[in-house]
């Protein structure tokens, strides 16, 4: 297939991402204004529908999205499809995708102004009616022009169509209501036909051969004969006529569509009008076609719906059989509904309150409001004109979903709020009415499902039980005095929150419905919005400032400043740290809570009405003022690393919504979003954290938690683990074959004999050869032989020497943690006792090291678990072993009175102590009273080092506490 390079392609530049949330795709268009088209794949039927710069392809059996196709840079302005080919035409240019993936281009003309107004399959070419009045015949294959018609002023096409088998003509229509006859190969004009009153707006082919269906602007429908140049009969409708079509399955009745929604059925035999489908779309319908040799008509309109209507009742009238929809006007208030994310709630302007998936898009569903069809045709109104009033506001739980009513709409200039039943997708039973008797303004939902609250235009606000309807209770004991603008509710059904434009916000017992506490903002409050797990309130007003309050000490802790016109919704994260808001500035913004700085802005092509967080963080969605749809933005943080540095409005970006189709995988734009901004990430400033930050704070170590605790229960995993049957023993190898051990056998690769002897060849084996020390245990005599020692005079004790003996363990703990819990085990089990115990000694003296460095805490605590439990029996045993080892040069005397003195913790912190070092222990002893260290000794030192550390942990926690306590009752 022909083509040009992606960056050729590319009309504009897109605009650079933001620095978290970047266009994902957008949700809820279903087409547009375009006619559809259809295409018969064997007994299968393949529907393809225009949605701005994309287009869908569903199949017409179950309505089901099967592609989705590439974002075009200018609007599609018509569609044609030829196999396994779809032709779309945006601007000038003409393109074919083969399933949704772009295979081939070329260009009407030259001109950037040019436009497609309409594509037709001519064979291996496609003719084109271009805006500079002229038809266009190119081969598909190659591009190539084959033939171009100029028409002059006084014959402007507005459609065309290829007669059934008529050998390389078209029929031509006019603006003018004339219509010639085109021979395209000779580029000649065959015929051309008398004119009739009006222009004509489209054409199609009967089910009879030479009769055409011409519609005209005034509502005529005209079959005529272009052989004979004869008019067969010609009905008349209301409108204008924008698509005609014919049943094939032996009933000689036609469909026409106007410009106001209706569809009229004719009766061919008789040439009267059997029905009219008053309504079946909200606006103009572009196109209808019944399916060849079956009673189903397919009908679009401008009202982003598509809908198949059935034939198969006695009296011959259609009914609706299957369809697809949105919203045909904006959405006035999304909210992601569950904890799964897979579900929005959306109320928009055309009345509707509707359920988005944002997983399948076959489960996207208007909730019912009634019998509203046979209402409609009852009282000959539209089914608009008789659904409830615009909602203003939704709120939900889906704690009580399966068992009654779930969700609340306030609705525009009404006082009545309507409960809906999600589970059953339709209209409640119940209507709550504010006992003042005015205009509901806003609505809440208790997190039990329990109780539902609504706020009125006079400053009420009501209760109300949810599974009854029943009123409870009122909110009035100094009360609001205007409008509740904000009411939200605690996780445990304890406090309700009201705001109002007097700008009092007052938190309420819900079970005495007294008012427990009244703040004052500075401006009047316009919207709330509570995150339930820290009870932190967002508070929007009208001075553009939204302010967080914390609920608990009730007080304001953060005010986020930068709006520069209305904020009109905002949303928290579903971790609570950030907090994202929309204003009529065209600017979304993400503040994080933590530091108080903005950390993302980015400014849309339209206002954002309504924001929502999807529950599991991956989206963010947004309603604009001028679009149908809803469209997600991924959360960046989700997939790579993202600079939280402060930002300021310098930094704004534009970027363009998302569309229905995602971005390619190879697109350089897309390559250059979802990666980690590098240029940003070198502005961060580096820091490195010490590992430990002064020498009195015990440190945890960065260990999986799994590291040290499978330690405390490692005989108990060993026993629920042990093999029920022996293993068996690998096939042996031939005997002249040498194997390696391991888990698997394998080979060793024989070295080939190069001639020259030496001691490499002996296989002799020598002492020096031998390794029987581990390198823990090598690690752990390193570390004890590395003391240095040194005398130092005491001040004010001149006869006295001290001698500090400093050791360094590092080496030695940083290969214990790389060790696994059964590795670890081992090497403890490993110990030998011979030399007075000298290898379990040294592991008690690493261990007294650690505790006096503070650090790792956690895990001495988890070795020295493990390692009593295997020697504890033989020390104990052995309380004297290490007194004839001459290495240690300690006093049992003078240890002993350290040990009183580190029980005194306050005289121990006046005391001059011995200066440590990081990764060194420094052991004091008087130099003239110098002895060995015994065993029973070193473990009361060691126990004495523990309780220290641990009363101190214990005297941090209660002075702490204490804090809290002081800081909860002081504010």
């Amino acid at each position: 297939m022909f083509g040009i390079s992606k960056k050729a392609r590319t009309a504009a530049p897109k605009a650079a991402a933001p620095r978290i949330f970047v266009p994902f795709r957008a949700i809820g268009y279903v087409t547009n204004e375009i006619p559809f088209n259809i295409q018969a794949r064997g007994q299968a039927y393949f529907l393809t529908t225009c949605v701005g710069t994309t287009f869908h392809i569903y199949d017409v059996a179950k309505m089901n999205l099967l592609f989705v196709g590439a974002h075009t840079s200018t609007p599609i302005t018509a569609l044609a499809a030829l196999g396994d080919l779809v032709f779309v035409a945006c601007g000038s240019d003409v393109v074919s995708y083969k399933r949704a993936k772009e295979v081939g281009r070329f260009s009407c003309g030259t001109d950037p102004r040019l436009s497609i107004a309409s594509l037709e399959i001519f064979g291996q070419h496609i003719i084109s009616i271009c805006s500079d009045n002229s038809v266009k015949l190119n081969d598909h294959t190659t591009g190539e022009l084959y033939t171009a018609i100029d028409f002059d002023s006084s014959f402007t096409v507005t459609t065309l169509i290829h007669p059934s088998t008529y050998l390389n003509k078209i029929l031509i229509g006019s603006n003018q209501g004339t219509m010639q006859l085109w021979n395209i190969r000779t580029s000649t004009m065959v015929y051309a036909f008398k004119g009739f009153n009006s222009p004509i707006t489209c054409f199609t082919q009967t089910p009879v051969v030479d009769v055409i269906a011409v519609g005209l602007l005034d509502g005529s429908i005209v079959l005529h004969n272009i052989r004979t140049d004869i008019t067969i009969m010609t009905l008349k409708q209301e409108g204008k006529v924008t698509a005609v079509t014919f049943r094939t399955d032996d009933q000689h009745v036609m469909a026409s569509a106007n410009m106001y929604g209706d569809i009229a059925l004719w009766d061919l035999d008789r040439q009267k009008i059997l029905h009219v489908m008053k309504g079946a779309h909200d606006g103009t319908i572009p196109s209808v076609q019944f399916l060849n040799g079956q009673a189903i008509l397919m009908s679009s309109g401008s009202d982003n719906s598509v809908k198949q209507w059935i034939f198969d009742s006695l009296d011959g009238l259609p009914r609706l059989l299957k369809s697809r929809s949105g919203h045909h006007a904006p959405p006035t208030h999304i909210k992601y509904y569950g904890e799964d994310g897979h579900f929005i709630l959306s109320a928009g302007r055309d009345r509707s309150l509707r359920a988005f998936s944002t997983v399948r898009d076959s489960q996207s569903i208007e909730l019912s409001q009634g019998s509203l069809s046979k209402k409609s045709k009852l009282l000959n109104l539209k089914i608009d004109e008789l659904k409830l009033p615009l909602i203003t506001t939704v709120a939900a739980s889906p704690a009580k979903e399966k068992e009654w009513d779930n969700v609340l709409t306030a609705h525009w200039n009404e006082p009545g709020v309507r409960s809906w039943n999600y589970q059953r997708k339709a209209l409640g039973s119940h209507i709550m009415n504010p006992k003042d008797g005015s205009a509901t303004k806003t609505v809440a939902v208790s997190v039990c499902g329990n109780f539902g609250f609504v706020g009125s235009a006079l400053g009420g606000v009501d209760m109300y039980n949810m599974q009854s309807g029943i009123f409870r209770r009122s909110f009035n004991e100094d009360g609001h005095k205007k409008a509740i603008t904000g009411l939200q509710s605690d996780r445990l059904n304890r406090t309700l929150i009201s705001g109002s434009l007097d700008g009092q916000l007052k938190l309420w017992d819900i079970k005495s419905g007294k008012c427990e506490h009244s703040m004052e903002m500075p401006a009047p409050i316009t919207h709330l919005l509570l995150y339930t797990e820290n009870n932190h309130l967002a508070v929007i007003c009208d001075d553009l400032c939204i302010r967080i309050v914390d609920v608990d000490n009730r007080r304001v802790v953060r005010e986020f400043w930068g709006h520069s016109n209305r904020i009109t919704d905002m949303t928290f994260s579903p971790d609570g740290h950030w907090l994202v808001s929309s204003s009529l500035d065209a600017t979304i913004r993400t503040w994080d809570l933590p530091t108080g700085h903005m950390v993302d802005i980015f400014r849309c092509e339209s206002i954002a009405t309504s924001l929502s967080f999807s529950p599991t963080g991956d989206y963010l969605a947004t309603a604009h003022v001028d679009n149908v749809g809803i469209f997600l933005w991924a959360n960046r943080m989700q997939f790579t690393t993202v600079s939280l540095r402060s930002i300021t409005e310098d930094d704004v970006i534009r970027v363009a919504l998302p569309t229905s189709s995602t971005l390619d995988d190879d697109d350089e734009d897309a390559e250059n979003m979802f990666t980690t901004n590098e240029e940003v990430l070198a502005l961060e400033p580096t820091i490195e954290t010490p590992e430990q930050l002064t020498e009195q704070m015990i440190t945890l170590s960065l260990l999986p938690k799994s590291k040290w605790q499978t330690l405390l229960n490692l005989d108990v995993i060993k026993a629920r683990n042990k093999p029920k049957e022996a293993p068996k023993a690998p096939e042996k190898a031939p005997f002249f074959l040498s194997t390696l051990p391991g888990v698997e056998p394998k080979f060793v690769a024989t070295k080939k004999d190069d001639g020259k002897g030496g001691d490499d060849d002996s296989k002799m084996i020598r002492m020096s050869m031998l390794q029987p020390e581990t390198v823990f245990m090598t690690l752990l005599k390193r570390g004890h032989a590395s003391g240095v020692a040194r005398r130092v005079v005491n001040e004010g004790q001149k006869d006295e020497q001290v001698i500090e003996v400093e050791r360094d363990y590092s080496d030695f703990f940083d290969h214990l943690k790389g060790l696994n819990p059964s590795a670890v085990d081992f090497e403890l089990r490993s110990m030998t006792l011979d030399n007075d115990l000298a290898e379990p000694r040294y592991f008690l003296e690493a261990i007294e090291c650690l505790l006096k460095q503070r650090r790792d805490f956690e895990l001495a605590e988890a070795y020295l678990n493990l390692f009593l439990k295997i020697h504890g029996d033989i020390l104990v045993a052995n309380p004297e072993a290490g007194l004839d080892d001459e290495d240690e040069d300690y006093d049992e005397e003078e240890d002993s009175e350290m040990d009183s003195d580190e029980d005194d913790s306050d005289d121990s912190m006046d005391k001059p102590k011995t200066k440590k070092k990081s990764g060194l222990l420094k052991m004091n002893v008087h130099a003239t009273k110098a002895g060995p260290l015994s065993v029973s000794l070193r473990l009361r030192r060691l126990v004495t080092e523990h309780q220290k550390e641990w009363r101190r942990l214990e005297e941090l926690f209660q002075s702490t506490l204490c804090l809290i306590e002081f800081m909860r009752t002081k504010a």
